[in-house]
């Protein structure tokens, strides 16, 4: 269900944050469920298992996952549109860079966003 990349200049436990966050976002985990235990993860994934520990420390503390002493970690009840904007954010963040870079106007961005989504059937 996960992958990383181990070449790319985001770090391993950061792409992992991102895509169990895309991942409740799409329903593809839901609420309640049991995520895989750290070692499992870091074995399928092959990476350490320091690196998928400090994931699930990241989602903890942003409160997508609920750790249970003895039982594991589980998806938190969140309103999906919470997870939705979540998984979106760093992504908008990237957007406003560039586009303050460039000395693109907020309301130029705006209207660039809105004809591309038109144009692009999203």
């Amino acid at each position: 269900m996960f992958t990383v990349d181990p070449k790319s200049s985001l770090p391993i436990y950061e792409q992992l944050v991102a895509q169990i966050i895309r991942a409740i976002a799409r329903g593809l985990l839901r609420s309640g469920e049991q995520m895989p235990s750290v070692r499992e993860l870091a074995s399928t994934l092959l990476v350490n298992p320091n690196t998928v520990s400090r994931a699930y420390q990241e989602l903890e503390s942003q409160n997508f996952i609920v750790t249970m002493r003895g039982k594991g970690s589980f998806i938190s009840d969140l309103p999906i549109e919470r997870v939705k904007q979540a998984a979106i954010q760093p992504h908008v963040q990237t957007l406003c860079a560039v586009a303050d870079e460039l000395s693109i106007s907020s309301a130029d961005l705006y209207q660039l966003l809105i004809q591309t989504r038109e144009d692009s059937s999203c």
